[in-house]
């Protein structure tokens, strides 16, 4: 039997809806420029997100910075559609998609009541991949940060998901040992395997119900708590 102490939250679609989030500001974005008037809605969403998906992942392996990153999102989006922009110009259109994304993070529905429920039992925290600035402002806006012992970012320890290193770093300001912690998150690569690399025990919450071959799922955040005493009794 699991004697399980610890459980850490992944952030970004997890406990925060971003794509939500993302979403609500790549349509805001799309509206301020007519020049994608008589572009798809879904087409200008799908392109932002494939190379937003691309240049965080170059971000996370140190290839490039985050403001690079926010940049070269713009210019690839826009060149797409033959605009062409500067660095400067494209960070100035980066900030209007900002704008109305922070303006629209919010939790999933489930995600208070449950961090209620286990803040009385487990010590919590988070380890997510990310901008420090940016994954703090998230934290505080949506009225999170006393449910968790620590917090874990990525781009402040110089260390990303799913190194194993920076589960062992959590484990190490939480004072438990990695089989007494366990991990939650949507990425099955990121969240997943890296936990278990690490020695924790990981639950992958799979919201869109994807196909991936893994025994400790859920598809709601509130179905955590019924999987939580059948992973302790495994």
């Amino acid at each position: 039997m699991l004697d399980i102490k610890a459980i850490f939250f992944d952030l970004d679609d997890t406990i925060v809806n971003s794509r939500k989030a993302e979403k609500e500001a790549i349509c805001e974005l799309k509206k301020t420029f007519k020049e994608f008037d008589k572009i798809k809605a879904e087409e200008f969403e799908k392109e932002w997100y494939k190379n937003a998906l691309e240049l965080y992942e170059k971000y996370n392996r140190r290839e490039i910075t985050f403001e690079r990153q926010r940049i070269d999102r713009v210019k690839r989006t826009f060149s797409k559609y033959n605009i062409i922009k500067n660095d400067e110009e494209a960070l100035s259109i980066f900030q209007v998609y900002l704008k109305y994304y922070e303006k629209n993070w919010q939790l999933f529905s489930d995600t208070g009541k449950v961090l209620d429920e286990l803040k009385e039992k487990y010590k919590l925290g988070i380890i997510t991949n990310g901008d420090g600035i940016q994954q703090r402002q998230k934290i505080e806006k949506t009225n999170i940060k006393n449910y968790f012992s620590e917090i874990i970012i990525s781009s402040e320890l110089g260390i990303s998901k799913p190194d194993k290193k920076i589960f062992e770093i959590a484990c190490e300001k939480i004072k438990e040992n990695p089989q007494n912690c366990i991990m939650v998150g949507d990425n099955y690569l990121n969240d997943i395997q890296g936990a278990l690399n690490a020695g924790f025990d990981a639950i992958l919450i799979n919201r869109n119900k994807k196909e991936i071959e893994y025994e400790n799922q859920i598809t709601q955040l509130k179905e955590l708590l019924n999987k939580l005493q059948f992973v302790k009794e495994y």
